[in-house]
């Protein structure tokens, strides 16, 4: 394969193909711009290596090993950087990605029981899409798409991003590792990327996260969706390794129809400001329809946590995670803006399997550390939680439509300006007669049984209304979410 890299014609639309069969390289392949890679098969053709891919003069102990791309199988790389190294540089040396329009299918690549650093590298092509192709057993990642190197704490100039990626039908197992350069890899990374698409990912790791940001993330109008991800619910440095941790989000990306067993992290680097929402980019991130149950119920860690402005995160389902939602940073975080327009809505939160704590904020459904402004808290379940809401010093919180379910601590616990109305709650406690709160309650805040079906699946029908005659319907108050009846009703689900 490299052999052929080597001699076929660039921008010629020219393809690789690869019969039945296992090829065992003894040197990168080097794929120009135009060139397709596509295999007979993932079960019938795989690529690897008696030994690890060659990168000379490159010290592979150094610290930065993890961010180069040699010692990978299959690369894809174009010059990122005009000056003295086309690898790293200063912002005005930065130079636009080149057009890949390439194709990588059909095909298992394998790490030889971790003795290869990575599988595919893809660095500033343009145009790039990969699917059916399995990972197996690398040392650092399966595959990184990055628009190469940069600098800390600078936006990506326009016009400098890595485009118009699509990774789909793709399959990474033990592809990843703690403990590199104090952290850890993941088995697809991902950095400098605008307009990416990356759906039906699975995803099982026994060392590692599973998607993770590369370099120092930027991502804009990129969606990840329809993916399973299984990593690991025990971490040295962490607790347990992310499913997915994304880092500087500009506006427009999305996750969802994701399940996965452990926690999902975006954040922004508090001191750099503009990737802030505006009137014609409201949103950095929507999840919706996300999917996290703690296997082995002992877990310590959020669900989400986020550490950015204008997020929505909804239709999604926490089980017996150690809380639900924390939104950290801004100013605590050496920031000159808080976050702010935070939207939380019918989401489902369910202790049911593990022990309550308490203490930063374990087994809290919302949990505000630090200083936040706009946050909205509408149509969700939160069931058997500590403090179910947690807000500390935030600020302008909305909270309506909400069921509370046996609040072992405060039903809410801190916050400033709260408009708190049309909830529901029921508390089978007979110490704990009335709403758990710092302020009055009125009249709109109702107690008592919210008749749920309590049958079947908790994320798609156990807390749904049993009858028209459900203490939660036609019983809320009018957030801007879609409805049917005489008025909004409370809880998760419309009846």
């Amino acid at each position: 394969m490299a052999y052929a890299a080597k001699r076929v014609q660039p921008n010629q639309n020219y393809t690789i193909y690869l019969n039945a069969g296992v090829y065992r390289e003894t040197e990168a392949t080097v794929l120009p711009p135009g060139v397709n890679i596509e295999g007979a098969g993932e079960s019938s053709v795989t690529i690897t290596s008696n030994n690890a891919i060659p990168a000379p003069g490159i010290n592979t102990g150094s610290s930065d090993w993890s961010l180069l791309h040699y010692g990978s199988i299959i690369q894809l790389v174009s010059p990122s950087y005009s000056g003295s190294s086309p690898r790293y540089g200063p912002p005005s040396e930065m130079v636009e990605a080149t057009d890949g329009n390439q194709t990588l299918s059909g095909f298992t690549i394998d790490g030889n029981g971790k003795i290869i650093k990575a599988g595919v590298w893809v660095e500033n092509r343009n145009n790039v899409t990969m699917h059916n192709v399995t990972f197996k057993d690398f040392q650092h990642s399966g595959a990184v798409f990055t628009r190469g190197n940069m600098w800390w704490f600078v936006p990506l100039p326009e016009g400098k991003w890595m485009k118009n990626t699509t990774i789909y039908d793709c399959t990474f197992i033990n592809s990843a590792a703690d403990g590199v350069s104090g952290g850890s890899t993941g088995n697809l990374r991902l950095g400098g990327l605008d307009g990416a698409d990356i759906y039906n990912i699975t995803i099982r790791e026994n060392k590692g996260y599973g998607i993770k940001f590369m370099h120092v993330g930027h991502l804009r109008n990129v969606k990840i969706h329809d993916c399973d991800i299984q990593v690991p619910e025990v971490d040295s440095q962490w607790s347990e390794d992310a499913s997915i941790e994304l880092w500087n989000l500009s506006y427009g990306n999305e996750i969802y129809n994701v399940t996965c067993n452990t926690w999902l992290s975006m954040v922004n680097h508090a001191v750099m400001n503009d990737y802030q929402p505006t009137a014609t980019h409201p949103s950095n991130l929507k999840m919706r329809n996300v999917r996290i149950k703690d296997i082995d119920g002992q877990s310590v860690k959020e669900s989400i946590e986020v550490a950015l402005s204008g997020v929505e995160i909804s239709d999604s389902y926490f089980q017996d995670k150690g809380f639900g939602i924390a939104i950290w940073g801004g100013k605590a975080w050496g920031g000159s803006i808080e976050n702010h327009n935070i939207n939380i809505h019918n989401n489902i939160f369910a202790n049911v399997a593990r022990k309550v704590q308490f203490g930063f904020g374990n087994s809290t459904a919302v949990f505000i550390p630090d200083l936040a402004t706009n946050i909205k808290i509408h149509n969700n379940v939160f069931d058997t939680l500590g403090n179910s809401l947690q807000l500390n010093s935030a600020d302008k919180i909305s909270i309506k439509n909400n069921v509370f379910l046996n609040s072992q601590g405060d039903d809410v616990q801190g916050g400033n300006n709260i408009a708190f109305t049309n909830n529901l709650r029921r508390h089978t406690n007979p110490a704990k007669p009335t709403w758990q709160v710092r302020f009055a309650a009125n009249a709109t805040n109702i107690q008592g049984d919210p008749r749920f079906t309590g049958t079947g699946d908790r994320w798609n029908s156990y807390y749904k209304a049993a009858s028209s005659r459900s203490l939660m319907v036609d019983r809320g108050t009018n957030v801007g979410l879609p409805y049917s009846g005489s008025a909004p009703d409370i809880g998760r689900w419309e009846w």
